[in-house]
């Protein structure tokens, strides 16, 4: 059974709802793994979301780690940033190393990682956007995307590396666009009907890219993609057909 290190700032309902996602889904053996820890990078500090995940994680017996960023060595992070986040993943990577973890996955975790941490650990990302194309947040990619002529938009799900959104493409969702084209008056319409679109399939394309991962489909080895005998994937799997049907259910 595969060990899964969960990595998140819970700010927001998003990252609650992937959390109970991939929670409920290991509960009802969808997935067959096993939580090995819940990463925080804030308090709670009164946020609703980060207490109810707590609340879950705990009820499931989860160990839940906190090592808050927003005072860590703030003598150093207004002095050189790279040092505070190598300072900070060293710190990180010491709270976790008492705990297996075969890969790791960063749901709504708003810090970038150090390269140390991406060298030591397989860690995979939900990136907002298709393989090659855009970097950013989704605010500045939807806003692109708009003003393209692309007819097709997406997310995908990568490997972490020092080099910020351009690891190893573990799974993608690929959808057309053209019917949002037709329909949307301006580009800042278009641009929210992107952001709803795809933020409406990135949860089934997360859960689907981890039952890959710990099903065997597909390994990580060393931030490399291969398949269930060991050979390097050449292309990463295009889940849009399977999310569809999740969907329609």
């Amino acid at each position: 059974m595969k060990r899964i290190g969960w990595f998140t700032t819970g700010r927001g309902p998003g990252s609650l709802g992937l959390f109970s996602t991939v929670r409920s889904q290991i509960r009802s053996g969808e997935i067959d793994a096993k939580l090995s820890f819940v990463f925080m990078n804030r308090e709670v500090k009164g946020n609703p979301n980060r207490g109810k995940l707590i609340a879950m994680a705990e009820e499931d017996g989860i160990p839940v780690i906190i090592l808050p960023s927003d005072g860590f060595r703030n003598d150093l992070k207004g002095k050189d940033l790279e040092a505070w986040r190598s300072a900070y993943g060293k710190a990180m990577r010491d709270r976790i190393s008492e705990h297996t973890m075969d890969f790791g996955v960063l749901a709504g975790y708003m810090l970038i990682l150090d390269p140390e941490t991406c060298l030591k650990y397989d860690i995979i990302n939900l990136h907002p956007a298709l393989p090659s194309t855009y970097q950013g947040t989704w605010e500045e990619i939807v806003r692109r995307v708009a003003e393209s002529d692309d007819m097709t938009y997406g997310s995908m799900v990568h490997v972490c590396t020092p080099e910020l959104d351009r690891g190893t493409t573990v799974a993608y969702d690929e959808f057309g666009i053209d019917d949002l084209r037709a329909k949307c008056e301006s580009k800042e319409d278009l641009a929210s009907a992107l952001r709803e679109r795809q933020r409406s399939r990135e949860v089934p394309l997360l859960m689907e890219t981890i039952k890959m991962l710990t099903e065997g489909r597909v390994v990580l080895v060393g931030g490399r993609l291969m398949d269930g005998q060991g050979r390097p994937v050449s292309k990463a799997p295009n889940l849009a057909p399977s999310i569809d049907r999740t969907l329609e259910r």
